[in-house]
């Protein structure tokens, strides 16, 4: 029996798939499926995975779908999904050929729930690769190949990585309760966030496992549609909902605060009108009023980390108090207004 499903979601990127295939059928572990799930791509890239599935019916599964979104894909396989563990591999991105050993032998030594490994970020003009610890080092110092332990201080720290998928392998029983938002993207993060309060055992490892492409065109990390900002803040709304019933730790309602900053820092470089742009804005503060109940959770670690000036610091505590945050918001809202410059 297989012990890993690789899951790629498909659509619109034809020119890579190739290349991440042929990285999966590279790998020097050998107990493993490719989940190929073509979600209504309007490209060509369902001859591809066809004659992939013709050439390697035991590694390969071709599964087509109406378009549902990135979401809708996670959900869909990690339901039919057979085996105790699952990783997602984007199609613009591929793997190192040893990922799959190095991530599965750490996961079955510690028998850890999410098993997370560094990266490199790739360039479409095919420039050097940049390593990446896929953490945020200026916060802390990830302990390589050790196990922490959910409801410990150490554990706290985990907040710290990068939600996307690279390089992180799941066991499905920490994902099988997630409810996937259809339609949109960054649903990686929901599937981050929320196995990780799900789970019990982590481990890090420093190896770079995964190489992804940051600049592609339409990659969410290049997407600055109003319709990707809806969706970010979308899905950051899930995941405080879904967060709910799992008892969240304080850093969690932290991390989610400096979401809403991120979010909002990113604003600017929205495409579009000043009116669009309010509208924005205005959904934005929907994710606020989430957070406003967990202000005395959120208040202690922002003072700790926060490298703002005294009136940042000020301005965002108030925008956390009920009594003061809608007036605050609409401070912040209209000089971001009067500052933005239509595209």
């Amino acid at each position: 029996m297989n012990k890993v499903t690789v899951i790629v979601p498909i659509y619109n990127v034809e020119q890579y798939v190739r290349t991440c295939f042929d990285s999966l059928l590279k790998q020097t572990f050998e107990d493993f499926v490719v989940y190929a799930v073509n979600d209504g791509s309007p490209a060509n890239e369902q001859s591809i995975i066809d004659e992939y599935v013709a050439k390697y019916p035991n590694k390969f599964v071709g599964i087509q779908k109406e378009n549902g979104g990135y979401g809708s894909v996670l959900e869909m396989a990690i339901s039919r999904c057979e085996t105790p563990y699952f990783i997602i591999c984007d199609p613009d991105d591929y793997l190192a050929d040893d990922a799959l050993e190095h991530l599965v032998d750490l996961a079955e030594l510690s028998e850890a729930d999410i098993t997370i490994g560094a990266k490199y970020f790739i360039y479409s003009d095919g420039t050097d690769k940049d390593y990446d610890a896929a953490y945020n080092t200026a916060f802390t110092k990830l302990k390589v190949n050790t196990v922490y332990n959910s409801g410990t201080n150490e554990y706290n720290d985990l907040f710290y990585i990068d939600p996307s998928p690279h390089s992180k392998l799941y066991k499905k029983e920490v994902a099988k309760k997630i409810k996937f938002l259809h339609k949109v993207g960054y649903t990686d993060n929901l599937l981050f966030y929320i196995s990780l309060l799900t789970a019990s055992k982590v481990i890090y490892t420093d190896k770079a496992c995964a190489y992804y492409l940051v600049d592609r065109a339409g990659n969410t990390m290049t997407d600055i549609r109003p319709k990707a900002l809806d969706a970010h803040i979308e899905v950051f709304k899930a995941i405080v909902d879904q967060a709910q019933s799992l008892n969240p730790c304080d850093m969690f309602y932290y991390r989610m605060f400096e979401s809403y900053k991120f979010i909002l820092y990113q604003t600017p470089r929205m495409m579009g009108t000043k009116t669009e742009y309010k509208e924005k804005l205005d959904h934005l503060y929907e994710f606020v009023e989430k957070l406003i109940p967990h202000r005395s959770q959120i208040q202690p670690i922002y003072k700790k980390n926060a490298k703002g000036g005294f009136l940042e610091k000020y301005r965002d505590m108030q925008l956390l108090k009920s009594s003061s945050s809608k007036k605050t918001y609409a401070i912040i809202e209209e000089k971001m207004i009067q500052n933005f410059k239509e595209k």
